[in-house]
């Protein structure tokens, strides 16, 4: 699971923390300042049904029909929302206390496979997926030992099949997928809503609206995740791997991170875009792991291309027999500057997110052109040529 780090204030979203609330009894009398007892609720109910009318308002109990379609909303998709632990939570914790050993959320995918971050799974020898359903109008638990498919560490996407004891087939109706929209097109403005299991709550739901679009975040494997959804729905600790949903209910982003400095939620919330974790989900699912291109190879820290005030990125190492280096890519050697990485098919390149942006949208075996600037010859000379390089991308694979 993700720890806060200070000199990045981006945080992955850790499992469960406990804490304390503190909170008023609901049937207690309210007294207002200088009053001397209160009034009864009978007295009470009357000034309010009196007093309704005249304002114009409907009763309490009724709701509103934006009230009605979130509510529609939850029914129709907690089933498919579940809790992610290291152990089975006993059957009389049910709504009274946390899971026991907490790790994250998660939601079902399809009729054997769940969904979650990496950073939830990542310290779980065998992890446990505990589903709520209903039961004859009231809730039954339901917890089930799942095995790690597969999981991709630079997208934080983890894939898990549930299984029965006895290896026989599960429950029907156990496995109720969510459906899956898309995150191309997402508006700043529109109304997303947040489920999941926080401070171990199970099945709760926070309402928001997407905040910003095409957000980077740094991934559990140190390289940057481009298109990340920020919202202010409210996402707390419980909250990782859980589903960020679209009003129509369809999954729009996984819940993954929060931007705090205390590491509770303070209103900026990120989610990885499903259409990154669909692509990756479904090479999981098929291979066991995800297809990445690879160019082969390794550049210097941005600061440093800073400092020597370069026009990109500056190459220090080339993989041995990769990609790069049959193009004939030159790394820092012998004191001089390796080839600095300017452009790509025509894209200029500032820094390495840049480029590790640009690589998400291509598969292995595509061809790309890198726009080089080559050191001259001669060490003294701040000359630098400018030529352009075809590079066939091999593949790198997270297992």
């Amino acid at each position: 699971m993700g720890r806060y780090h200070p000199s990045r204030r981006w945080q992955a979203i850790p499992g469960l923390i406990l804490g304390a609330a503190l909170c008023c009894k609901l049937n207690s009398p309210c007294f207002s300042a200088g009053s001397a007892k209160p009034r009864s609720h009978s007295v009470q109910r009357r000034q309010v049904s009196v007093l309704l009318p005249l304002l114009g308002a409907e009763p309490a109990n009724a709701l509103s029909k934006d009230e009605s379609l979130v509510t529609s909303l939850f029914e129709r998709v907690t089933p498919g929302v579940v809790s992610i632990a290291k152990e089975a939570p006993p059957e009389d914790s049910l709504g009274t206390k946390p899971s026991a050993g907490l790790a994250g959320s998660g939601f079902v995918w399809d009729n054997r496979h769940v969904v979650t971050n990496y950073h939830v799974i990542n310290e779980l020898q065998t992890p446990f997926v505990t589903f709520l359903l209903n039961d004859n109008g009231g809730i039954k638990r339901m917890s089930y030992l799942a095995q790690v498919v597969g999981y991709d560490t630079t997208s934080d996407v983890a894939v898990l099949e549930v299984q029965s004891q006895d290896k026989s087939s599960l429950p029907k109706g156990l496995m109720q997928p969510l459906l899956r929209g898309h995150s191309d097109k997402l508006l700043v403005g529109q109304n997303v809503f947040a489920f999941g299991n926080p401070f171990g709550l199970e099945h709760s739901l926070s309402r928001g609206i997407i905040s910003g679009v095409s957000r980077k975040m740094e991934g559990t494997g140190g390289r940057p995740i481009s298109g990340v959804i920020q919202t202010d729905a409210s996402i707390n600790p419980g909250n990782s791997g859980g589903p960020l949903l679209n009003s129509d209910g369809e999954v729009i982003g996984v819940n993954t991170a929060i931007l705090s400095g205390s590491g509770m939620f303070a209103g900026v919330g990120l989610a990885v875009p499903i259409d990154t974790v669909s692509k990756n989900v479904e090479s999981i699912i098929s291979k066991g792991f995800v297809k990445r291109p690879l160019l082969g190879l390794i550049f210097a820290p941005d600061v440093m291309d800073q400092e020597l005030q370069l026009n990109g990125i500056m190459v220090m190492k080339v993989i041995p027999g990769g990609p790069a280096e049959s193009a004939g890519v030159r790394p820092m050697r012998g004191g001089r500057l390796g080839d600095v990485v300017v452009a790509m098919d025509g894209k200029k390149i500032s820094s390495t997110d840049d480029l590790f942006g640009m690589l998400e949208t291509r598969a292995p075996g595509d061809l790309v052109k890198l726009r080089l600037q080559r050191p001259n010859a001669d060490l003294d000379s701040e000359v630098m040529e400018e030529i352009e390089v075809p590079i066939k991308l091999g593949q790198a694979t997270d297992k």
